[in-house]
């Protein structure tokens, strides 16, 4: 098999490593910051690595450089190769293999980081590292084998993949305006369902432009007019956050009031998102299961971990 590779000259572990680095970093400088020498050194192995495989590995857009087609095919599989190097190498030291899972930053919050002790005893006491990504990243980084596993939307991934990589986990998470007693004062209980209320109550959103934030935005728009949250948040557990201190109002996930005291926050299902509703699944990559030796048995184990 080995006869059948081209003389090695341009190709090396360390120009695979550097050209991954790029791919990773989304440009030169971005894999080496503030180290001038490095970036004229992945520069010029990137070069080195087209002329090895007679291929453009990057095209330029404006005064950067972004991968090509075969760019991204290399960096998928130098990737694989690499991981498989370290699974081989932690093996042969007796040390943990390292499994990736990713979420949104609330779903890792109050999902996967609860069932960490069972993911880690289904993956044979592995070690893991938790991402957070949103949903279009997270089913980049599943097909490109940077994750392992993946909770998501049920509608963010094909019914394809949906059928044959993806194991359900929440049936359907449903929404609710949440506000501290202590923030509504002497406001009727039923104020979550005034649009006149509403409108004088301060809110705090989550700012990250997703299908979440952009449906409940609309949604206060139709009832009261034009919405202005007080806070721009980065995720729903600032939201949650500013819920519990009293400073604010908010829409939370069904999963995110748990632990919630009713004597202390008032919850009301806020009708306009009652539709909205989705279904949580886990995701992962066929191919990179069967490459990393992970049986089916082990996955629904760590789907079950989740369920919980």
């Amino acid at each position: 098999m080995s006869e059948s590779l081209p003389a090695l000259n341009g190709l090396s572990l360390d120009r695979l490593r550097n050209f991954l680095a790029f791919a990773e970093a989304g440009s030169i400088s971005g894999s080496a910051p503030g180290n001038l020498a490095r970036q004229a050194l992945i520069s010029r192995q990137i070069g080195e690595l087209e002329d090895y495989f007679a291929t453009e590995l990057t095209v330029r857009r404006g005064k950067s450089l972004a991968l090509s087609k075969a760019g991204e095919d290399l960096a998928n599989l130098v990737r694989v190769q690499f991981s498989d190097l370290s699974d081989f190498h932690k093996k042969m030291a007796e040390q943990r293999r390292m499994f990736s899972i990713g979420a949104g930053a609330s779903l890792l919050e109050w999902i996967v980081v609860p069932s960490v002790a069972e993911i880690r005893s289904a993956l044979g006491d592995s070690a893991l590292r938790l991402s957070s990504q949103r949903s279009r990243e997270l089913v980049a980084s599943i097909r490109d084998g940077q994750l392992d596993f993946a909770v998501v939307r049920d509608d963010a991934i094909s019914d394809e993949l949906r059928l044959k990589s993806s194991l359900p986990l929440r049936k359907r998470v449903e929404f609710s305006l949440c506000a501290s007693r202590k923030l509504l004062g002497r406001k009727s209980l039923l104020s979550l369902e005034d649009p006149a209320v509403l409108k004088s109550l301060p809110f705090a959103a989550n700012g990250g432009g997703g299908q979440l934030d952009a449906r409940f935005r609309a949604a206060m728009n139709a009832v009261v007019g034009e919405f202005h949250p007080v806070v721009e948040c980065d995720s729903m557990l600032q939201v949650r956050e500013l819920i519990v201190q009293g400073v604010c109002v908010g829409l939370l996930p069904s999963i995110g009031t748990q632990g919630l005291a009713e004597q202390d926050v008032v919850m009301r299902e806020f009708a306009p998102m009652k539709d909205f509703g989705r279904s949580l699944v886990l995701h992962w990559n066929d191919r990179q299961m069967r490459r990393r030796g992970i049986e089916e048995s082990v996955i629904k184990r760590v789907a079950k971990a989740l369920q919980r």
